[in-house]
């Protein structure tokens, strides 16, 4: 990637902020607002900089060509941030998203298959359960003349699917409080993002309250969970149809075993069945967030979207076919444009495995790299008008563009071999949550709320953001 009529420069030669000493620029950052200033400062000092984190020296990079080559080379030559890694290992959260190396290989083709697009058919009908009873919920808000809170209800919207998709156990958190495991859930994941950005990792010396109550939130779920294991594997033995037709993650993964003779242990079920819930709960729910926000923006794609499921699906009040989530273009079109400017992960970060070239800086092995996926896709050199809300130019020919639409600077899902494997099942809720509201609902934003934020936990997630819903005449 560097230029071969000239030496590549060195990482601290790379522009960037001024630091103070031994805090760099620590003094300056706010985690809840991290992509901010870093597209901040790729503004002021270019697609490649640095940054310091304390002693370490850190590149950031938004540069299209530069970040597509390294989702290319992982797990190779790049790999996921190692503190990331350790933090969820410790928090026995080490599955297929952090794993490495042969672990990734073995454990990557293992969830692949338990979410291939024929098994998301076959639970398809669970899932349009679960719209319905997000339908309901909406309209008791909408007769009481209730402002939704929209991250709150589609985060247990997700939590309903995810907890049925991997472990076959409909916890129903829409219309009860839910089941003992999702407790435990809401003191694990808060804690992952605590851990990974925190400025020493102090729980290894000693232990907060707060610890000791991770540590029996983990040992009752793991307890659980495998409890779940030992059931689902029962009634694999009892059932032997399941092999072939698992209604389940767990059930896929032990069918899959079963038939190849293949080792997969215990934690590890566990570790991919709890990335499953948090990357199924956070993203998904944040990214049909960010959706019905950008629909009380623009009242005219609305519209066009309520045209489109209407002519698909009248007179159901929602898709009741797998085969029709696939027939939505403009939805799509519509979901892709909210992702390209509201990525619900706008930085990624990537170290380095082995001394690499980027932008003609030399980058030494162990590096942390932050990706600035929202940066790049908004950038007038892979989209035209980047900063435009523009839902046409998903439908758009090349020959009838204006300018440059380069969906390789489009990554909502990751890229290269380590692309997420959870993205079908993500598509899926999206496309029947949309087409649901749509069908059902007219809206509007709630005018006595604060304007909607963005702020950086986990994921990226909107704040302030609530709507007002009205039942919709079908008649």
């Amino acid at each position: 990637m560097a230029l071969a009529d000239s030496a590549p420069i060195q990482l601290n030669e790379l522009p960037g902020p001024r630091g103070l000493p031994f805090l760099g620029n620590l003094h300056r950052i706010r985690i809840e607002r991290f992509h901010l200033i870093l597209e901040d400062w790729a503004e002021r000092f270019g697609p490649l900089f640095r940054i310091r984190m304390g002693s370490h020296s850190v590149a950031v990079l938004s540069d299209r060509s530069a970040i597509q080559h390294i989702l290319l080379r992982r797990p190779d030559a790049f790999r996921r941030s190692s503190v990331l890694a350790d933090v969820a290992a410790e928090m026995r959260l080490n599955g297929v998203f952090t794993a490495e190396g042969d672990d990734w290989h073995r454990q990557r083709r293992m969830v692949v298959a338990a979410l291939n697009r024929a098994r998301l058919g076959r639970f398809f009908p669970k899932l349009t359960s679960t719209v319905s009873r997000l339908q309901r919920r909406w309209e008791c808000a909408a007769d009481s003349g209730e402002a939704v809170d929209v991250c709150g209800d589609l985060m247990r919207f997700t939590v309903d699917v995810t907890m049925q998709v991997a472990f076959g156990v409909d916890p129903n958190t829409l219309e009860t409080s839910g089941p003992v495991i999702q407790h435990h859930l809401d003191k694990v994941f808060p804690k992952l993002h605590q851990r990974e950005t925190a400025l020493v990792p102090y729980w290894r010396y000693f232990r907060l309250p707060s610890d000791r109550v991770l540590d029996q939130a983990l040992d009752a779920l793991q307890e659980e969970v495998l409890n779940m294991v030992s059931a689902a594997r029962a009634r694999l033995a009892a059932e032997p149809w399941r092999h072939d037709e698992p209604e389940d993650f767990l059930e896929a993964i032990l069918a899959e075993l079963e038939s190849e003779g293949s080792e997969f242990s215990n934690a590890e079920i566990f570790a991919n069945a709890g990335t499953l819930l948090l990357a199924g709960e956070d993203t998904t729910a944040n990214s049909i967030a960010w959706i019905t926000h950008f629909f009380t923006r623009y009242p005219e794609y609305f519209e066009r979207c309520r045209m489109e499921v209407d002519a698909l699906v009248a007179p159901e009040p929602c898709i009741r076919s797998f085969e029709l989530t696939h027939r939505l273009p403009f939805l799509d079109a519509f979901a892709n444009e909210v992702m390209r400017l509201k990525p619900v992960a706008p930085i990624h970060g990537i170290e380095t495995l082995e001394d690499v070239e980027i932008l003609d800086c030399l980058i030494p092995k162990g590096t942390l790299i932050l990706a600035l996926a929202r940066r790049m896709a908004t950038r007038d050199e892979n989209f035209a008008g980047g900063d435009r809300f523009d839902p046409d130019r998903w439908l758009t020919g090349p020959e009838a563009r204006n300018g440059p639409h380069d969906r390789r600077a489009f990554i909502p899902f990751g890229g290269g071999p380590r692309i997420c494997p959870g993205r079908n099942l993500a598509l899926l809720q999206i496309r029947t949550v949309v087409a649901m509201l749509c069908r059902n609902f007219d809206l509007e934003p709630d005018h006595s709320s604060p304007d909607v934020a963005e702020r950086l936990a986990f994921t990226m997630m909107p704040v302030n953001l609530s709507l007002r819903l009205k039942r919709r005449d079908l008649q």
